[in-house]
């Protein structure tokens, strides 16, 4: 009996490291993405936060991301996953770069 519970206790441990990897990585191809669409220079990505519901979204996360506009400056934004599905992103006010050659 009790090496039936260790093996659904493992299968159970190993299959949320699993979810919470896959996320992880859905999450830095969103965010790599996301700046390059929006020119920005990506500095850094973490997981901040994560939380746990029934229900088939099971998994709820967000992100922290650091990247820079201007290249002196450095600013973070968040992306909140929802399982593997609806990102939310919210970036603060940022500095763009202006070439000095361009006319406005």
């Amino acid at each position: 009996m009790t090496d039936l519970l260790f093996i659904l206790l493992s299968v159970t441990v190993g299959s949320l490291f699993w979810k919470l990897r896959q996320q992880s990585e859905l999450a830095k191809e969103m965010i790599t993405a996301h700046c390059a669409k929006l020119d920005l220079q990506l500095l850094s990505v973490a997981r901040s936060q994560f939380n746990y519901q029934l229900g088939k979204d099971f998994l709820q996360a967000s992100f922290v991301f650091e990247f820079s506009s201007d290249n002196d400056n450095c600013y973070q934004g968040r992306l909140y996953l929802s399982g593997l599905k609806r990102p939310r992103f919210e970036l603060p006010v940022y500095r763009t770069f202006e070439d000095p050659n361009t006319l406005n």
